[in-house]
């Protein structure tokens, strides 16, 4: 049973799942602020800000609201917090309204729809602006007036938020709704990359500097290159945390103290990595992109547009995957719809498409999972059978032919009996390695048999079943 905790139809349920989120990571958030380290990040708003992008039905005030409440509520009891509450998180608020304003503009990801470079970009301009937004509600809730004190108040504010809304939005908007990390095929041009961008981290460590934050830079770009989009992602996220870390406790030192503004090193830092980890995510989503191209290419080239079988190339394709299979006979039959051109000469192409497609769905309902179906051009259609004998396959061949001449075709009103024209050759023993040869031979001998039920009346299959058994 699967439960939906977000349904835009049961608002109610859904209102108190965002709450109960809400409340669980600021709890959480606000405990783990005890150890340096993880006082760092607040990802809460950003976490908060992916929810409601992928699921734009909750970019409404009631929901803002919700979330705000929430917020309030696990300040006031478990930080003792009364007022200053409600400034407060009246600043994480306008950074979730703001972010997935911007964003749901133009939705980034819904349901795992690959991302575009513009679109990409419009991730890092939404965390820039809504951090400003934050950043100065928030510094101005702390009571700081107009001097340093502000200045630095509304860095941390936003270094962090920004920071932490680069790093971890793309995750969360890459992130397939049904799809595990844990799923993706390992292979040694997936490690390598992830292997370089951990020494690249351990160099930056050794060797110091402000510019050691960018060292881990082409490790993540060759990370962008050869991983799926959503495995870059969070290593930008991992990568990005770590060096953050290593910033604050030390051990990456960033020297200089001659800034004009009075900018701690941590605010450096956080920016410094957020800007670094656009490029690989811009790179990232260009791969994916390309990816995703040559894969609809792919399916163009081994499956027929009209009728959603396998081409001629795609039923070679599968051939060549079952190579190896441990098959020892093979059947193929060719299908040819009888006095084709003369549907198309009386009711016109699109009706003679439509007899196509609806040919191609009985054969697919007839044939199941039983054997190879692919459009062989024009009205000729081939199916491929392993481990049949001839009867069984003159069987097959019949069951296909009844189907289509005892149910009529529906063309523009008008019911036409339609008819098939059926070859068929097996083959006992496939002998040799290429058995893409042999079932090449069993075509042309399916399509010689083919010529003889046409010239013998069509409607019929050859050879006949006492030829087949002799």
């Amino acid at each position: 049973m699967c439960v939906k905790w977000l349904d835009e139809k049961r608002e109610i349920s859904s209102a108190m799942t965002l709450f109960v989120t809400t409340a669980l990571f600021c709890f959480v958030g606000s405990h783990l602020r005890m150890p340096q380290e993880l006082s760092l990040f607040w990802p809460v708003n950003a976490l908060l800000t992916g929810i409601i992008v992928r699921f734009p039905w909750l970019h409404r005030t009631r929901n803002y609201f919700v979330c705000y409440t929430a917020m309030v509520l696990n300040d006031t009891i478990f930080s003792g917090w009364t007022g200053s509450a409600f400034t407060i998180n009246f600043a994480n608020i306008l950074f979730v309204f703001v972010a997935a304003a911007i964003l749901l503009a133009s939705p980034p990801a819904q349901d795992g729809n690959a991302l575009r470079v513009g679109k990409a970009m419009r991730i890092f301009a939404a965390c820039l602006i809504a951090s400003i937004s934050c950043a100065s509600w928030g510094a101005l809730a702390q009571g700081e007036g107009m001097n340093e004190k502000l200045i630095t108040a509304w860095s941390d504010w936003f270094s962090e938020q920004f920071s932490t809304g680069v790093l971890l939005l793309p995750f969360l908007l890459t992130l397939k709704r049904q799809t595990s990390l844990s799923r993706a095929v390992i292979s040694t041009k997936m490690v390598l990359p992830v292997i370089a961008l951990i020494l690249s981290v351990c160099a930056s460590a050794m060797i110091g500097g402000a510019g050691s934050l960018s060292f881990p830079l082409p490790a993540m770009i060759w990370c962008a290159i050869r991983l799926p989009i959503v495995a870059t992602t969070l290593l930008m996220l991992i990568t990005g945390i770590t060096e953050i870390i290593l910033v604050v406790d030390g051990i990456i030192t960033i020297q200089g103290g001659d800034s004009s503004l009075p900018l701690s090193h941590l605010m450096s830092a956080r920016l410094g990595v957020a800007t670094l980890a656009i490029g690989p995510f811009i790179v990232s989503v260009s791969m994916d992109a390309i990816r995703r191209l040559n894969y609809q290419l792919a399916l163009r080239a081994d499956y027929d547009f009209l009728t959603r079988l396998l081409s001629r190339s795609g039923l070679y394709e599968q051939l060549r995957g079952r190579e190896t299979a441990s098959c020892q006979r093979a059947g193929v039959m060719i299908i040819d719809i009888d006095y084709f051109k003369s549907i198309n000469d009386s009711f016109g192409h699109d009706a003679g498409d439509a007899v196509l497609e609806e040919l191609a769905q009985r054969l697919r309902h007839v044939v199941g999972d039983r054997g190879l179906l692919c459009r062989f051009g024009g009205e000729e259609f081939v199916a491929v059978f392993f481990n049949v004998d001839r009867e069984a396959l003159w069987h097959h061949a019949e069951s296909i032919r009844q189907a289509i001449e005892q149910e009529k075709f529906v063309l523009q009103g008008n019911t036409v009996n339609i008819t098939v024209s059926i070859g068929i050759a097996c083959q006992h023993r496939l002998s040799g390695k290429d058995r893409i040869s042999a079932i090449n031979g069993l075509i042309s001998a399916a399509d010689k048999n083919l010529y003889y039920s046409k010239r013998n009346g069509r409607n019929q299959t050859s050879p006949a079943l006492h030829e087949c058994v002799a």
